[in-house]
């Protein structure tokens, strides 16, 4: 349990104890003290309520603060892949071009080897 759960939990309890202990312990008839606690219930689940909405709010924004942190790593992995993507590329091309040009040498080598070997 988070602590402002702790909290919130803790000042509800407290909040109920001492106003269903004040309503109890006063000197009144008992419509009066039905009336109190109805009053007070309603008060209290006004409290309840705006609690639990600055609760919601918080969560809400550690949510979206959270899937920001995420699309920002997100981002700044993707550009790392794709540098290191574009690396590679770079060095397959080379490595392409130099077999390709190998490949010709060869080819020249064998045909000035077969055309010497004829003319002999």
């Amino acid at each position: 349990m988070s602590s402002d759960s702790k909290l919130l939990l803790g000042l509800v309890l407290g909040a109920a104890t001492g106003a269903v202990a004040g309503l109890l312990l006063a000197p009144a008839s008992g419509k009066e003290t039905r009336e109190n606690l109805a009053e007070k219930a309603g008060e209290l689940k006004s409290d309840l309520d705006k609690k639990f909405n600055e609760l919601s709010k918080k969560i809400e924004d550690l949510d979206k603060e959270s899937l920001n942190d995420f699309k920002e790593k997100f981002s700044d992995v993707k550009a790392s892949v794709k540098e290191k993507y574009d690396k590679v590329y770079a060095k397959v091309k080379d490595l392409e071009k130099e077999l390709s040009e190998k490949i010709e040498s060869i080819k020249k080598e064998t045909a000035t080897v077969e055309s010497n070997g004829k003319s002999i």
